[in-house]
């Protein structure tokens, strides 16, 4: 049996959901990312399936666990260390979904369930050391999975067919902001990461998420400083911009994505939702317009056989988001 800590950011409410049968599926195996609230687990040398374990919904339902094809023959750990994964869609959504790995190093996965085997791309000498650590991003607007390079200069992107090639895209920056000489030096002390998300209308954006190391985590801000977003316009301009309207954004482990907050009660607009322990990233919500982030500070913790409210639970164990769900 185990324990499941999940967190309502629209409530500020930690709740656990005890004495859940921890599936044998998934002994032994680590979670290392999660899109439209599918888990992506590796076990063993080479192993590697999805599974809605930890979202809520399959708690009403017997959780579903899909295997895909082994992972690349790397040298070394490459195929144990996960940077970012994406889906085209979720199993319920599409039969046809694609699944996106990006290891460590160059190499890239996708994976078609329904395929007799994966595709295994490898960045090019010249460019994979700027996209080592970088995350993951499906577009449904033009079908085309995205990587942001280290900098936050360049786009890759991939439609998915075997039969098709990257393309790398360089980014134009405008409308930059001032910075004093003690705002530039805290900048260039932080480890900073770049994400690409892309709203329900389409509208995409370039997030830089600046972190100076912190011990503190658990529902502290920990060691973010501040972010910086850039809304794309035409032809890969990216302008800077510190109101996103109606739109918050999630961050984490997960895919990015972003939702309304009129939708879901409680939710800030103009807001970044974000949770890490890598670099003591720490949780909590960064508030666009002020430039400020604020720790989350939950209601007692209550137990329960199922949540209460909106979605966008994540696992304490695991910092990863999960997309809203009906309840």
């Amino acid at each position: 049996m185990t324990q499941l800590h999940m967190f309502d950011p629209a409530k500020d409410e930690h709740i656990i959901i005890g004495d859940m049968p921890f599936p044998k599926e998934l002994v032994g195996s680590s979670l290392v990312g999660s899109s439209h609230g599918w888990g992506v687990f590796l076990w063993g040398q080479r192993s590697i399936l999805i599974s809605d374990f930890c979202n809520p919904l399959s708690f009403k339902s017997k959780p579903k666990f899909i295997p895909l094809l082994p992972r690349p023959d790397l040298i070394s750990c490459q195929a144990d260390l996960v940077s970012g994964v994406a889906m085209s869609s979720s199993p319920q959504e599409e039969a046809d979904y694609l699944v996106a790995v990006k290891f460590t190093g160059r190499p890239v996965s996708i994976y078609k369930p329904s395929a007799t085997k994966a595709v295994h791309l490898t960045l090019p000498h010249n460019v994979f050391d700027h996209f080592e650590p970088s995350k993951l991003m499906y577009s449904k607007r033009d079908q085309r999975f995205y990587m942001p390079s280290s900098g936050g200069h360049h786009l890759w992107s991939w439609d998915g067919l075997e039969s098709t090639e990257p393309e790398f895209h360089e980014l134009r920056f405008h409308n930059l902001p001032q910075f004093s000489h003690s705002e530039l030096q805290l900048l260039d002390s932080c480890h900073r990461t770049q994400h690409f998300v892309e709203s329900p209308s389409g509208q995409r954006f370039l997030v830089k998420w600046y972190v100076q190391s912190s011990k503190s985590l658990g529902f502290n801000c920990g060691g973010t400083k501040r972010f910086m977003v850039f809304r794309e316009e035409e032809d890969m301009n990216m302008c800077y911009t510190e109101d996103i309207g109606d739109l918050c954004i999630f961050l984490g482990d997960n895919e990015p994505f972003c939702v309304k907050a009129s939708l879901f009660p409680g939710l800030s607009p103009n807001s970044i939702y974000f949770v890490g322990e890598g670099y003591g990233e720490g949780y909590g919500v960064y508030n666009i317009a002020t430039r400020t982030p604020r720790s989350f500070k939950p209601k007692p913790t209550t137990s329960d056989d199922s949540p209460i409210g909106q979605g966008f639970m994540l696992p304490l164990w695991a910092p990863h988001w999960l997309p809203p769900f009906p309840l």
